[in-house]
């Protein structure tokens, strides 16, 4: 049995990607890698989420984007949500439950995560093609070196970051309209851009999001 830890993998994985990382002013807060952009107050981190059972490591990457101003906002508007008596909440909720499930709602300022790195797929690439050149986001290993190429992987999912950011950074608000529900109908409302906030809203109830929440944010 490998007897390896956690915090000795996630340092090998960190001596690859740091140095990458810190080139592009993020720094390390133990298994998270994160940039602050003072001119739009988002915050991007890469997480290294890794698990240890029965022996086998599981790792999965993930990609964060906060913003506490932005989601401060938006979060009011989901107070309001939770205030409301026509509220449908589980029959066995204690107030205390409630309490808790808001405060932990209203204290999360994250705009999106990406979980799935094969949104960084190739037009014409196959799955199975992706899946050859770029398995370590979502992987379960003994030893890390058993991951073909593990550290030119680790290289590449910092380009892969690079490029999320880049696209996020290219137009900030139209981003958040593209890719977020809430934070989205928020934005749209804010402007003012009508025909845009119903075209969202009626997409997003179409995909059976919470009616409650959505007709908080729409009407």
């Amino acid at each position: 049995m490998n007897k390896t830890t956690k915090d000795e993998v996630i340092s090998d994985i960190a001596k690859v990607i740091g140095p990458l990382f810190e080139q592009k002013g993020f720094v390390q807060k133990k298994n998270i890698f994160q940039f602050h952009d003072t001119n739009t107050n988002n915050i991007y981190q890469y997480e290294i989420l890794l698990s240890k059972a029965k022996g086998y490591f599981s790792l999965h990457l993930r990609l964060n984007l906060l913003n506490k101003p932005f989601m401060k906002e938006v979060n009011k508007v989901l107070k309001k949500v939770w205030l409301d008596e026509d509220f449908i909440r589980l029959e066995d909720s204690s107030d205390e439950m409630i309490k808790y499930a808001m405060k932990l709602r209203l204290s999360n300022f994250r705009l999106r995560m990406l979980t799935d790195w094969r949104d960084f797929k190739e037009e014409n690439e196959s799955l199975s093609d992706f899946r050859d050149r770029f398995s370590i986001w979502m992987c379960v290993f003994d030893d890390i070196n058993e991951i073909p190429n593990w550290k030119a992987q680790l290289v590449q999912s910092v380009l892969f970051t690079e490029k999320w950011i880049s696209d996020i950074q290219s137009n900030p608000e139209q981003w958040i309209i593209n890719n977020t529900c809430y934070s989205a109908l928020y934005l749209l409302k804010k402007q003012n851009r009508i025909i845009e906030l119903d075209g969202k809203y009626y997409y997003l109830l179409a995909r059976n999001n919470n009616d409650d929440e959505l007709n908080f944010f729409y009407f």
